[in-house]
Order: C-alpha cells, then sequence, then structure tokens
C-alpha cells in the first residue's frame, strides 16, 4: 500500500489529498446524492482534536454533496464500503479564511481520518420504491443518456445469488431488452446511463425482475432478486419526439407500429404493448398537421388503441381493455372493434348489463354481427342464472327467519292492546 499522499481534487490543484490507510472491501463507490454512513476523527495539523464520531459512539450520516464542506464531497466520493483513509483539507475546500469557531481558526488546512462504512445507492425505479438501484463504478461521459428506441452497445454480467448466470457482449434497442434476455429493470435503467459509464444495478420485485416465469435456462426462482453489472460502451441516440417534425413522428410510428404487430404476431406481449404505447407517445398531442397528415395520425393511433385493448384482453386485465376501447371510441365512436372488445371486458367482469348493452350497440352498428348475437344469448343466460341464484338465496334467508320466530300457542289469540305495541306506533284511524 502506498504511503504519498494523493491529489483527488477534480482540478489537480492539491486541495484534497488522499492517503488509504485500510482498503476497501470492493470497487463500488458512492455518488452524489446518495445517503452515506461514515465514522470520522477531526484534528488540526497540530494533532489538536476538534470532532469525532467516534467519541460519541454514533455514526454520522448525510447526503454526499449536501450539507458538508466540499473536501469531504470530493474525497468521500473516492471511497469504497469499509475503506478508511486519511484527507489533508486545505482551507478553501473547508471552512475558508473564517474557520468555525472556537475549534477551527481561519485558514486552517485539516485532517480526516474517514471510514466508509456503507451507502444507500441511487434509486432509479420509476415508482421510489427501491426497486431498481444503481452504484456507479466508473462515471461516463455525462454529455447525453439513450432515450427510447437508441441502439446500445452493452456489456451485462447478471449474478443471482452470488453465482454468475448472464454474461454477454450486446447490441439491442431501448424498450426491447427481453429479446436478449434481460429483464425490464435493465431496459429502465440504461436509458440513465452515461457512455463510458460501469454501473451496478441491484434489482428485486416481481415487476422489474423476470417476475415469476424467469428464463429456464438461467435456472432462476420466480421473482428472483438480480444483480447486474453494465458497462454502455456507446450508443446511437435518436432524436427526442420535441425534436421530431410531424412527418418525422408519423414515420416513426408506423415503424413502431408494424414491430409491435410483429410482437403480438409472436405472442410477445409486454414487448407488443410497449410499442404501442409509444405509437401513443409519439402523435397523442400532435395536432397541427394539414389534413392528410392528420387522417394518417388518426389512423394509426386508433390502430394502436384496439391493439393495446387487444393485448390487454389477452394479459387478462380486462380494466385496462375497457381503458383503450374508451380512446379508441374518442378517435372513432362507430368502431365496432372497440364497441366489441369493451363488451367482452365487461363479460369477464361478470357485468353482464352493460356488456349486455354494449352487444346490442354493435348489432346497430352491424346487423350480422353473429358474434355479437351469441354473446347477447349469453349473457342473458348469465343474468338468469344470477337471479335464480339471488331467488334460491333469498328464498333460503326468509325460511330460516320464519323457522326462527317464536310460535303461537293453540287456542291463543295474538295481542293487540296498545300496551303491547311498540312505542311509537302509528295508528291509522
Amino acid at each position: 500500500m502506498s504511503t504519498d499522499y494523493v491529489d483527488v481534487t477534480p482540478k489537480k490543484d492539491g486541495g484534497v489529498l488522499k492517503l488509504v490507510k485500510t482498503p476497501g472491501k470492493n470497487n463500488l463507490k458512492p455518488m452524489k446524492g446518495n445517503q452515506v454512513h461514515v465514522h470520522y476523527v477531526g484534528t488540526l495539523e497540530n494533532g489538536d482534536k476538534f470532532d469525532s464520531s467516534r467519541d460519541r459512539g454514533t455514526e454520522f450520516d448525510f447526503t454526499l454533496g449536501q450539507g458538508v464542506i466540499e473536501g469531504w464531497s470530493i474525497g468521500v466520493a473516492t471511497m469504497t464500503e469499509g475503506e478508511v483513509a486519511e484527507f489533508k483539507i486545505r482551507s478553501d475546500y473547508g471552512y475558508g479564511s473564517s474557520g468555525s469557531p472556537p475549534k477551527i481558526p481561519g485558514g486552517a488546512t485539516l485532517i480526516f481520518e474517514i471510514e466508509l462504512i456503507s451507502w444507500q445507492g441511487e434509486d432509479m425505479s420509476p415508482e421510489n420504491d427501491g426497486t431498481i438501484v444503481r452504484n456507479i463504478i466508473v462515471e461516463g461521459e455525462k454529455l447525453a443518456n439513450p432515450n427510447d428506441t437508441s441502439n446500445v452497445h452493452v456489456h451485462a454480467v447478471g449474478e443471482h445469488d452470488g453465482k454468475v448466470f448472464y454474461d454477454r457482449d450486446l447490441t439491442f434497442a431501448i424498450g426491447e431488452a427481453a429479446l436478449v434476455d434481460l429483464p425490464d429493470g435493465v431496459d429502465k435503467a440504461l436509458k440513465r446511463f452515461c457512455r463510458g459509464e460501469k454501473s451496478v444495478i441491484d434489482i428485486k420485485g416481481g415487476k422489474y425482475t423476470y417476475g415469476r416465469n424467469p428464463p429456464s435456462d438461467f435456472n432462476l426462482p420466480p421473482n428472483a432478486p438480480l444483480k447486474f453489472t453494465l458497462f454502455l460502451k456507446d450508443f446511437e441516440k435518436v432524436p427526442a419526439t420535441w425534436e421530431m417534425t410531424s412527418a418525422q413522428k408519423i414515420e416513426a410510428a408506423k415503424e413502431t407500429k408494424e414491430r409491435g404487430t410483429k410482437f403480438l404476431g409472436e405472442g410477445k406481449l409486454k414487448l407488443a404493448m410497449s410499442k404501442y404505447a409509444r405509437v401513443e407517445h409519439l402523435l397523442e398531442y400532435e395536432k397541427s398537421m394539414d389534413d392528410e397528415s392528420k387522417k394518417e395520425r388518426d389512423a394509426l393511433l386508433l390502430a394502436a388503441y384496439l391493439n393495446m385493448a387487444l393485448v390487454a384482453s389477452k394479459s387478462d386485465d380486462n380494466v385496462k381493455c375497457i381503458k383503450y376501447c374508451d380512446k379508441a371510441l374518442e378517435q372513432s365512436p362507430v368502431n365496432v372493434k372497440a364497441m366489441f372488445r369493451k363488451a367482452g371486458a365487461y363479460y369477464v367482469l361478470n357485468d353482464f348489463p352493460v356488456a349486455k348493452e354494449l352487444y346490442k350497440k354493435v348489432l346497430e352498428l352491424d346487423p350480422n354481427n353473429s358474434a355479437a348475437q351469441q354473446q347477447i344469448i349469453l349473457c342473458n343466460q348469465k343474468v338468469k342464472e344470477i337471479n335464480d341464484a339471488d331467488r334460491k338465496k333469498f328464498k333460503k334467508v326468509f325460511a330460516t327467519m320464519s323457522q326462527s320466530q317464536p310460535s303461537t300457542p293453540e287456542n291463543q289469540t295474538p295481542s293487540t292492546s296498545k300496551a303491547d305495541e311498540p312505542s311509537g306506533s302509528f295508528h291509522l284511524n
């Protein structure tokens, strides 16, 4: 181990010097915004101690880059878990010419021995629930990030319970990680990566891991927590939606819709849904078009909504199916497919009266629709079954209530005196 101090300032001006006393456990380092847990002892150059978390017996917790002197933000960001290091921090990276009276005089160089105990990585999950967490090993260029449909060139290593199950060099489009057997969490994380970045991503919970049905080749249990080390070698930036012209949006929507239909035909429902959702994202708020372009836009949106409803139905998400049918009907109020799929969703949800009314509307638009005719018969049967079951249930309840009533002795007439009447009863004269 070196006994020389190393300048760790970005400017290399000697303002923060570091000497490692005990190496850390790995090569992961905290980044700006992480919650960090340390022990420290602070002294002046003459050896006078001015502060110590060890003397207090409690760890010091802080957010890296916030609420501490600049020398700490720079120094702690160079440390790894378990590392102990000494830092010489010049006054312009410490408390400056004013110092921190009475213990730290103005212009003082400070000596800190810091132990990095642990930290919490960056939460990258859309819900901020800790299901996707990043720890950066090597920071990237910080100039740009991949966006939807960007082609990314990545080296990915996947682990579960300390065992590697995935180690590949890959090129794929953001949004299509499933095609190369990567979970959704990797797709989400890479959109926040920089070119040249290497990070460890911890993914947990069923939504962003492989869920209940991981690829059989990996021998993973359902909903297994995953650790992926990702190195983003390069990516091809595509124009953001706001940078596109109307013509470019329509062309991109056409290509995306075709890709979604391909995935739908292959039974890749999540991928298909993501493509149709992108069509919506591209065109939903695009209003300033000529008449011909507007017709194309409306046709593409209608097709996307109809197919999103179909995917939702196939995925047993009938509430979403109804939602997308309604969007399709906003585009085309007399669309038979949207009406029929909406009716089917209500039928599966056991709302047979609503389903029946929708099937009747289908017949008004398409009198020869035999499927709707058959479904109305089924709705009537279901309603009759429910009514019959309700009648039986109430009959049984009434019979039970009747049996529980006290019987009147033979030859005794029930009393009708006012004293026996309930208090507050009303009389009709």
